[in-house]
């Protein structure tokens, strides 16, 4: 060939290296044995607890890609060493700190399984401190309080969080997780408190004044932990205790069910305020709600009261019989829908009403005895556990 046709070559050769344009091969997927390709994680991100999940768990956000589809995703954390591999579901994708430890440094690591088994590298999600343990405020009046007294004369405890049915909550929560993240207990609530006092603070039975149970809860409950708060209120904002007192006196005098049975319906119908300050209470309830997911990241339950008909102030004295039982469940039901207008739709109602809880006797009837706290907080911590 002359050197005039070779130049001529080369000039039209890069003539079409200019008019091509180049491009852009990322590295070609890893081809198996089988034909498949393996999972390829995009990106993961570890989000922090939040009030729907379950205690000791937080969502996973995970993008990754497959040709076939992805199975499941794994995880494990890495702290000195790498730690057990453990699963989670596809679509939604969740990780526990179980076999992790509070406060402590971590690495957590992620990789994607697609259908045939055919597992991603390990993925870095997330490097950081671990939450502090998980915390339960309890909050409302002196059911929640551990409100006891024993004598007509003497004087009440008006707060005891030991004697709450929150002790148990807090007891039985704690056997139910790892014992590093076992989870702290505080009590915000007092006697005489409606859901106005909730919201506002104000004074119990002792004399003793109160700041805003919202307040109390923000400054206890942990950010970027998990955190649970139990209340029960309500029955304080009508004036219920006077019915059951004024009550207590007619069936005392009355000597027959059948007196007994209309004094009930005449306590309820006529002398209880509840149809007056349904709407106040439904408004404060909605507004404690509010606070609490605003001011926190709380799950937040609220417990019912009880049955009185049938408990005893004394030793075979039962001032409201077994025979007002339609009226007491009439005067709960009526009082528990107005409660549960304003909870919304993310808070967990538990029904303790058709519970038998064991009441205190003489001048504490009829708050819950020791054993009576004790079934409400198993109700309660039933309902948290799941």
């Amino acid at each position: 060939m002359s050197r005039r046709a070779l130049l001529i070559l080369i000039v039209l050769a890069g003539a079409m290296a200019l008019s091509i344009p180049v491009l852009a091969i990322g590295p070609l997927p890893e081809q198996l044995p089988d034909g498949d390709t393996r999972p390829v994680v995009l990106s993961a991100e570890l989000l922090e607890p939040q009030r729907h999940n379950a205690l000791l768990e937080a969502d996973l956000r995970i993008e990754a890609k497959d040709n076939l589809g992805i199975d499941h995703y794994e995880y494990r954390w890495h702290g000195v060493v790498p730690g057990e591999i453990l699963e989670t579901s596809a679509a939604k994708p969740t990780v526990s700190y179980v076999s992790a430890l509070p406060e402590t440094r971590y690495r957590l690591e992620v990789r994607a399984v697609d259908i045939h088994g055919w597992e991603s590298a390990w993925f870095d999600a997330w490097s950081g401190i671990t939450p502090s343990a998980p915390t339960v405020v309890v909050a409302g009046d002196s059911i929640a309080s551990g409100y006891t007294k024993q004598w007509f004369t003497g004087g009440a405890t008006c707060r005891d969080a030991d004697y709450s049915f929150g002790s148990t909550v807090h007891r039985m929560l704690a056997a139910s997780l790892p014992a590093a993240w076992a989870p702290e207990y505080a009590n915000t609530a007092f006697p005489g408190a409606g859901v106005s006092s909730v919201l506002n603070g104000g004074s119990d039975s002792c004399s003793d004044s109160h700041p805003s149970q919202i307040e109390d809860i923000a400054r206890y409950t942990q950010p970027g932990s998990w955190n649970v708060v139990v209340i029960t209120a309500g029955i304080n904002s009508t004036n219920w205790v006077d019915v059951v007192k004024e009550l207590t006196k007619d069936t005392l005098f009355s000597f027959t069910n059948a007196g007994d049975k209309l004094a009930c319906e005449v306590a309820v119908t006529d002398r209880w305020d509840l149809v007056d300050r349904q709407a106040e209470i439904t408004a404060s309830t909605s507004a404690i709600i509010e606070a609490i997911e605003r001011r926190t990241n709380a799950a937040v339950y609220w417990a019912s009261y009880f049955a009185i008909d049938g408990s005893t102030i004394a030793p075979g004295w039962s001032p409201i019989g077994p025979e007002c039982a339609d009226e007491m469940a009439y005067a709960l039901g009526e009082l528990h829908d107005a409660i549960r207008a304003g909870l919304g739709v993310g808070v967990r109602w538990i029904d303790v009403a058709d519970q038998h809880v064991a009441t205190q006797q003489w001048a504490g009837w009829p708050h819950p005895s020791r054993e009576g706290h004790e079934a409400i907080g198993r109700a309660v911590a039933a309902a948290i556990i799941g």
